[in-house]
């Protein structure tokens, strides 16, 4: 199932609906998806005494939003801090009103590639008001307030002030008078992938590559290697390891793969 792009703005006011086989969808004027991809800097962070529960609380600076990792994804939280940039992929939940997502991947990330996604995401959203679609949020978003240990989860309060609402008709008029091409090719996807690849060896974060294909490819790759890191995939097929973990997520969805602890299993 793919992990749309789209702001916290976007993820906090998504209608959401119980998922047969479970779990929840999260619908937004993006599509429906059981995932979620956002970015954003982190402002808080919590881990219980236990180390059973953690969450870091993300703002993009159109709303905020926590994410929530229980048992071995906790882990997930260990390299990163307050203050730093990340991109997150995960699945979609939600607990009293409050949605939020539990990580499957987050990466560090600069400033330059988050400008590349603001920019990638108003193109996106240029093309689905130009059909109809409309991003005006009528509820005000409320920040959330930090967890702490000696204050349960379950037990959220929100400060008083708001994020400022989004005025749609601003948004369509910078987007008229702009060509968000242009300033695409002016932030340079050549520089930003060079970028991040000095920083952290990762590979190109925007290879337009179809999600059909890179799943066939993932799945080559196991049936030639049941024993391959996901991080081995990324560097033989050039993308990221977000991308990769959403191709085995849908073959394992599919049926095509099962997991082991020490890789994968083919299912004739």
């Amino acid at each position: 199932m793919i992990a749309y792009k789209m702001r916290i703005i976007d993820l906090v006011n998504g209608k959401l609906k119980n998922d047969p086989i479970g779990g929840v969808v999260l619908s937004t004027p993006f599509g429906e998806s059981k995932e979620a991809r956002i970015l954003g800097t982190i402002i808080d962070s919590y881990r219980n005494s236990e180390n059973t529960y953690g969450s870091f609380t993300i703002d993009d600076g159109t709303a905020t939003t926590r994410i929530k990792a229980w048992s071995d994804k906790v882990q997930l939280f260990d390299k990163f801090n307050v203050g730093e940039l990340i991109d997150i992929i995960g699945r979609v939940g939600e607990f009293q009103d409050e949605i939020y997502i539990t990580p499957d991947n987050i990466i560090p990330i600069t400033p330059n590639y988050w400008i590349y996604r603001e920019l990638e995401i108003s193109k996106r959203m240029k093309e689905l008001i130009e059909n109809g679609l409309s991003f005006e949020y009528k509820e005000e978003i409320e920040h959330l307030v930090p967890e702490y240990a000696s204050k349960p989860p379950q037990k959220e309060e929100t400060y008083e002030e708001v994020t400022e609402e989004v005025n749609i008709s601003e948004v369509e008029d910078a987007l008229k008078e702009t060509k968000i091409e242009e300033l695409m090719e002016e932030v340079s996807e050549e520089a930003i992938t060079k970028e991040i690849t000095e920083e952290s060896d990762d590979m190109s974060f925007y290879d337009e590559i179809d999600e059909d294909e890179i799943k066939e490819s993932v799945y080559d790759l196991v049936k030639t290697d049941p024993n391959i890191s996901k991080s081995e995939m990324s560097n033989v097929l050039s993308i990221d390891e977000l991308d990769v973990e959403l191709a085995i997520k849908d073959l394992v969805d599919d049926g095509r793969i099962k997991l082991k602890d020490d890789g994968f299993e083919i299912i004739e």
